[in-house]
């Protein structure tokens, strides 16, 4: 093929991602991630996450990881963990949720290696929220980091006995935003899609 005869389809290549880049319209991917502060209180603060649902101003709530997740908190101090991703229309998203698997297993891990359960009075049911706008791009992964700090979100009730109540209270906050670049088709929708393994899709979503 001649320069001449290719030069009309670079510029046609370089238009269309011009308009995918600043498009209102097509798909995009979220990612939620989690990370964890450190604690130098306890060896390990076990947790395991039933769902993981986001509210998308135009899907509505949708899936974005379903459990259980059973994760030692403390062993994410130096890196993150990928709990799940889902193709969304581009726009915001104002709320993320972490729900807790009321059955469990949630504990600590104390300095002589013995397991205390951990006491979760309202993970379970409406879920830990973070609000925000974590805005998703076409042909983009916005993926959102949150820090579950485990130090600040475990507390000792002396109960008079010889075992003290390990009560677990959530603090979850955003700690990093990053978007990545991934290829998409021609309309600017995402080719990633939902991950396999526990992306979701549309649900009802909470009601709390």
């Amino acid at each position: 093929m001649s320069l001449r005869s290719l030069h009309p389809l670079l510029t046609a290549g370089a238009m269309a991602l011009a308009a995918c880049g600043a498009s209102t319209s097509g798909n995009g991917t979220l990612v939620v991630a989690l990370t964890d502060a450190p604690s130098p209180e306890v060896k390990g603060i076990v947790v395991t996450i039933d769902t993981v649902t986001a509210h998308s101003e135009k899907a509505g709530w949708v899936t974005v990881a379903h459990g259980p997740i059973t994760v030692d908190l403390l062993t994410l101090q130096d890196v993150s963990m990928k709990l799940g991703e889902i193709s969304l229309p581009v726009g915001t998203v104002d709320e993320i949720r972490l729900i807790l698997d009321d059955g469990g297993p949630q504990y600590v891990v104390l300095a002589d290696d013995t397991h205390a359960p951990l006491k979760t009075p309202s993970g379970a049911e409406s879920g830990e929220k973070l609000k925000g706008k974590f805005e998703v791009s076409a042909c983009s992964k916005h993926t959102v980091t949150l820090d579950f700090d485990g130090k600040n979100s475990i507390a000792i009730h002396e109960t008079g006995g010889p075992n003290a109540e390990w009560i677990l209270r959530p603090v979850i906050r955003v700690k990093a935003e990053a978007d990545e670049a991934e290829s998409c088709s021609a309309d600017c929708g995402s080719d990633a899609g939902s991950d396999g393994g526990t992306g979701g899709g549309t649900d009802g979503g909470p009601t709390g």
